[in-house]
Parts: C-alpha cells; structure tokens; sequence
C-alpha cells in the first residue's frame, strides 16, 4: 500500500498518558497529551471515511501539494524566533500560497524562509506577494511565495469562482505536528526518520456565514494551521484557513475568503513569467 493512502486510513497510534501526580490535580486524573486529542479527532475521521472512500481519495492525491512553510524572525532585541504556518503548490509547482500575516512582525524582521515537503525535501523560498487586510470593508490574508530553485510539482487546481457546497476539508500542519510513515503523530520540526504529513480536518461551511467554518471531523485547526489549503469536495483550492477566533464558548473557525476573492489577475501574470 503506498505511503500516501496514509490519510485514507488514519489508524494512529495514540501517546499512552503518563500518570502524573501534580499540585491541583488529583492523582487519578491522568493529564491528556495533545497527541492524543489528535488521535481521538483521527479515530473520529477514519469511521468518517470509511463510509465517504471518495474524500478519503481527494485528501490522498492533494497529499503531495502541502507543504510546512518556516518563518524565522529576529527581533530588535537580537532574539531569533522560528514560526510555522502550511501552504500549498499552485500553477504547476511554481507557486507557493500561503497566509499574509506571519510575515507582518513589529520590531522584527524576516531572516530566513523555508519549506518542506512531505518526501522531506527542503526548499528556499522567495516572496512575491503579499496581502494581509483586515477591516469591514476587506478580510483578506494571503502571501505568494516562490522556490528558489523552480521545480514542477503536484499542486492544487484553483476553482474560479465562489464555493456553493458544504462540507470543506482542510489539509494543514498543526502546532508542528504531523504523521509520519508510520501513521503516528510526531512533531514535524523535530522529527528524524520519516516522512512528515499534514492532518486533516472535515469542516461544515456556514451557509449564511460563508467566512466561517465549522469543525466536523479531524484535528483541530490550530497554531501552524495558517495558510492551509481549504478544498471543496472535488479537491479544488476553494479558499485559504487563517484563524480562529472565540466569543464565549463559541469558536469561529475562518476560512479568509474564497479564491474568486484572490486577484486572479495577478495569478495570471504569475503563470506568464
């Protein structure tokens, strides 16, 4: 079985929590690693797919378009810090896209920015353009990148106009995690042998809020996630995962925009050069 049926399977092995005795926590509550909320969240997304093969397919074959983009920023004060956030290929391999707003940093700059993908290959990235607008009148949050070295790849298809379904997947890196070829979670900055792959999760767009996301199935979408490729259920780029905000109790899990909010135009003189 090739090791990108993977994601169809999502058979993960779960971290077994340590007891631990710790002052405000009685000794019989075990504390819960974040491994193995993944885990849980993937145990729910494999019965998920057992009964939709198709989606399980569609994740499988965008596998190879994801990519776990590094930013390190160093401050005024000499302080270097690494931020992490997923992106994925367009036009052919050409293009990187990502979101805007890790590349916007006060008392900061952009020192070095990287890729890898999931056979671990590591890329040089230069930017090309950048967008990160958030007011009532604009909610965009988007960055172009490009390798280095020009490579032809696997990327996604772009769908040209809005989104009308329902269900949206998610394909991303959270908080420095990922699977490897073993099925089992790691964390992908640190790990040594293995390839890395990108979680998933199976959102429920808002009908009246198309903004807005709702989780279903999966990881939850965390720090990293930024810049996630959002896809429809016929594996189309449909729109870029930037945030999540709370009020309350409620999580708003936001897809920025849809791709026919993207300017294309600029995309088209992209694919020109």
């Amino acid at each position: 079985m090739q090791k990108l049926m993977l994601l169809g399977l999502f058979i993960l092995v779960a971290c077994s929590p340590i007891p631990s005795t710790q002052d405000g926590i009685e000794e019989e509550k075990l504390l819960i690693e974040i491994s193995d909320l993944y885990s849980a969240g993937h145990e729910q997304l494999e019965s998920y797919l057992k009964n939709q093969p198709s989606v399980g397919r569609m994740l499988d074959s965008n596998l190879a378009a994801t990519l776990l983009i590094t930013l390190t920023i160093e401050y005024d004060d000499g302080e270097k810090e690494r931020v992490q956030q997923s992106g994925s290929f367009i036009l052919n391999g050409q293009y990187i896209l990502t979101a805007g707003h890790g590349f916007f940093v006060e008392s900061g700059k952009l020192i070095d920015l990287e890729a890898q993908t999931i056979s671990r290959q590591m890329l040089d990235l230069n930017v090309v353009a950048l967008r990160s607008t958030r007011d009532e009148f604009s909610n965009q949050d988007w960055a172009i990148l490009q390798p280095v070295k020009t490579r032809r790849t696997k990327s996604l298809t772009m769908a040209p106009t809005g989104y009308s379904g329902k269900d949206t997947y998610i394909l991303g890196f959270p908080g420095g995690m990922g699977l490897n070829d073993t099925s089992r979670v790691v964390h992908a900055l640190e790990v040594e042998d293995g390839s890395v792959y990108p979680l998933a999760v199976i959102c429920e767009r808002s009908i009246t809020r198309p903004g807005l996301l709702a989780p279903k199935v999966g990881a939850i979408p965390v720090q990293g996630m930024s810049g996630a490729p959002v896809l429809g259920k016929d594996g189309r780029l449909i729109g870029l995962f930037s945030s999540i905000s709370r009020t309350r109790n409620i999580a708003g899990w936001h897809y920025i925009f849809h791709m026919s909010d993207l300017p294309f135009e600029t995309l088209d003189s992209l694919s020109k050069i």
